[in-house]
């Protein structure tokens, strides 16, 4: 796809500058330092050709756009100037850029925690006050609070054209129907961030000496969760010789069953919980041959692998894989980035890795993002729709070309990841990342949540599917009563 090459050709040429002028449902949602300690140096080189939305030319006579945000979300919507931080700048000068272009101006971003953004657009709407354009609330919350009729149908907002490579591919699987009432587009940083991917250890891996190309093996299409299960297995060193099982040993994966980070493991191998039909009756897939067979090869990675270190939730992270303890681990994009990783730092160099697949024959890697991640909606209130879907196009369109390959290049910049491969492959996980309803509307109540009892016992994963059903589609069934009712 011709798209897709010209952005990873930009992304190329952010890597060599880098190079040139460097000498060297667990989620993120919880409070945060809302700047990261970047290397400041990179220029993104001028790349000529990009693509372009279709937003017409449109004067909204000095009106204001004004949004809020989760204030978690590392680099927001809103930048009020230029401080020499080149992924603050670059955000800075696209919403310059736009605000000339259509003779409008970004007020302020109001960033504050995910849930008194619920309660604030609830009870703005309710009262009939027109005080939000765009909302970046948490994705499973908004999900929930759009099941009160508050937001606005995406596919009635005009210019908005979900066929652009800036909106995630699979969004109109999150639809009721022909309705959408939650989006995700390159304009959301906080989506980008919170997107699931693996690391490797590459020090350790060729210190182990029978660790294959896994460059190779992504681009043949043979990185699976067999693959890794058999990787994996039994590397277990007791490096501190105190014969317990701990932090100071070193494994060959470390994971957690519970949350979102799982969760990307069963989308990963092609798998789905249920959908809709045309009738927006439930149909579920958890219990089909092929979900069943990913869950148990999960159990097998996550419970019996011997090589694996179990930890109880997402958080843990940071106090695994950049301590050199672990040769595969699953991470967000943005744990790259933070400060409190400190991955420039890190002893050993690492690669980046898709969530493997299923098996070969599976076509395409597949990731999700946490739920705790941004998501946009448009509270039912909003005076100006056109004024909206106009800004939201054009904002998203400049976000694909000049915002994320600068976001990307500072990536790739960390040790051990400034390689050809891994730039590749971060954009290729991007541009795999699964949104569908059953995932969308969990509401941990759905088996998103549930997975982690399912799969302590290979033996009993469709037993316990079965006596759960009958819970969850009638779960289902009343989100999707809500949901029309309210139209």
């Amino acid at each position: 796809m011709n798209s897709h090459y010209s952005y990873i050709r930009k992304l190329l040429c952010t890597a060599i500058a880098a190079s040139l002028l460097l000498t060297a449902c667990g989620s993120d949602s919880q409070d945060a330092e809302t700047t990261t300690d970047l290397d400041n140096a990179t220029t993104p080189i001028e790349e000529t050709t990009i693509l372009t939305d279709d937003v017409p030319e449109l004067d909204f006579d000095g009106a204001q756009f004004r949004t809020i945000e989760q204030e978690s979300t590392y680099y927001g919507f809103y930048s009020d100037e230029a401080n020499g931080d080149v992924l603050n700048d670059v955000i800075y000068e696209r919403n310059n850029a736009i605000e000339e272009r259509f003779n409008m101006e970004f007020a302020e971003t109001m960033r504050i925690v995910y849930g008194e953004i619920s309660t604030m657009v609830k009870k703005s709407v309710m009262s009939g006050s027109d005080e939000f354009d765009l909302v970046f609330g948490q994705t499973f919350q908004s999900a929930a609070d759009s099941q009160e009729g508050i937001f606005y149908d995406w596919n009635e907002v005009p210019y908005v054209d979900f066929t652009k490579p800036w909106y995630t591919k699979s969004i109109q699987d999150a639809s009721i129907g022909d309705r959408l009432y939650l989006i995700e587009s390159d304009l959301s940083i906080g989506y980008l961030q919170q997107t699931w991917m693996m690391l490797y250890n590459k020090t350790k891996a060729e210190e182990l000496g029978n660790i294959p190309d896994l460059y190779q093996m992504v681009e043949d299409g043979t990185w699976t969760i067999d693959e890794l299960d058999r990787l994996s297995r039994d590397v277990y060193i007791d490096v501190n010789g105190d014969t317990t099982r701990d932090d100071g040993d070193f494994y060959g994966f470390a994971g957690t069953r519970d949350g979102c980070m799982f969760v990307a493991f069963v989308y990963g191998c092609d798998g789905r919980f249920m959908s809709l039909d045309d009738d927006l009756n439930i149909v579920q897939h958890i219990n089909s041959e092929k979900t069943i067979s990913i869950l148990e090869k999960l159990s097998k990675l996550f419970v019996s692998n011997t090589g694996t270190l179990q930890k109880e939730n997402a958080f843990t992270r940071q106090d695994i894989f950049p301590k050199g303890i672990v040769l595969f681990e699953p991470m967000q994009m943005h744990d790259l980035l933070k400060p409190e990783f400190d991955m420039r730092n890190m002893e050993d160099e690492f690669g980046v890795l898709p969530i493997p697949k299923y098996d070969a024959e599976q076509e395409e890697y597949y990731t999700v993002v946490d739920g705790g991640a941004d998501i946009m909606v448009i509270p039912t209130t909003v005076s100006n729709i056109e004024f909206v879907g106009a800004i939201v196009e054009a904002m998203s369109a400049a976000s694909y070309n000049d915002v994320i390959p600068v976001y990307m290049g500072q990536a790739i910049e960390q040790k051990g990841a400034r390689d050809e491969e891994s730039i590749k492959i971060l954009r290729e996980i991007l541009d795999s990342r699964v949104i569908d309803f059953a995932y969308l509307y969990d509401g941990f109540k759905g088996w998103a949540m549930k997975l982690p009892g399912l799969i302590l016992s290979p033996d009993t994963i469709a037993s316990s599917i079965d006596s759960q059903l009958p819970a969850v589609t009638d779960y289902y069934e009343g989100v999707v009563e809500l949901m029309t009712e309210n139209e």
